[in-house]
């Protein structure tokens, strides 16, 4: 269980996950940085983890030992022209 300081310790600025979140996640097993990822919402910010990223590798490996490799990315399906997105009805 986190303390009230780790609770008010901010982690992910993006997300406002804190350290007892991430501590917390660690202890119900959330050890590999995926399964972090989808327990806490962090690298899952506008900054896409380059704020929350060095913080977290601490953690996990300080806590669990674990070797720490950052969230695979995701590609979209297909390009698509940004002009798309901005007026789907012209050609």
């Amino acid at each position: 269980m986190s303390t009230p300081t780790q609770r008010k310790t901010i982690v992910c600025p993006c997300q406002d996950v804190t350290l007892g979140d991430v501590l917390d996640a660690i202890e119900h097993g959330h050890t590999n940085v995926e399964t972090l990822k989808r327990a806490t919402a962090v690298f899952m910010g506008a900054c896409q983890g380059k704020t929350c990223a060095p913080h977290v590798k601490a953690l996990i490996g300080e806590v669990s030992g674990d070797d720490y490799r950052r969230p695979s990315a995701r590609l979209p399906l297909q390009p698509i022209l940004l002009g798309a997105l901005a007026d789907p009805e012209e050609d």
